[in-house]
């Protein structure tokens, strides 16, 4: 039973990280891939949890043709959306430069491998404006948070 759960883990992995629609993958291809990872798979039985997959929700899609082909096909968030908020992390000239190339690796990995690649395009930000450290980036989230929870928020002002 363990080698079943490790099986199906590594295949929604691969998925994931490497099945899109425009870079579908076989039955071949994910078993050389288990192969990789030291997990014993045969045609059958990737084909069996492929289906076990979809039926649990994972949204496992098949062209079925000679060889069929599958792919991940709902993901948290679409390629557009991605490169919106990229964008705006970019763009933000509170957050600091390390902060802002954390926040990009993070949101490039809600894509495919794929994807990703097409996410790292270079917006144009003028890099004189940043912030030099982190108490701009959590003085948002601590207004954020006050404001949320209905507290008062007290500022001075100075020059």
């Amino acid at each position: 039973m363990d080698d079943k759960k490790n099986r199906i883990l590594c295949m929604k992995q691969y998925l994931e990280e490497y099945a899109e629609e425009l870079h579908p993958v076989t039955v071949t291809v994910i078993i050389k891939h288990l192969d990789t990872a030291g997990v014993q798979s045969s045609c059958q039985t990737v084909i069996r949890e492929l289906g076990q997959l979809t039926a649990t929700g994972v949204d496992v899609v098949c062209n079925t043709g000679k060889p069929s082909q599958y792919f991940f096909g709902d993901r948290h968030s679409e390629l557009p959306e991605l490169r919106l908020l990229i964008d705006a992390v970019s763009a933000s000239r509170f957050i600091p430069s390390r902060k802002a190339s954390a926040l990009i690796k993070k949101l490039s990995a809600f894509a495919s491998v794929h994807q990703s690649g097409e996410l790292r395009r270079s917006l144009y930000t003028d890099k004189q404006a940043r912030s030099a450290g982190d108490k701009a980036y959590f003085a948002v989230d601590l207004l954020h948070t006050a404001q949320s929870t209905g507290k008062k928020i007290v500022c001075k002002y100075f020059d």
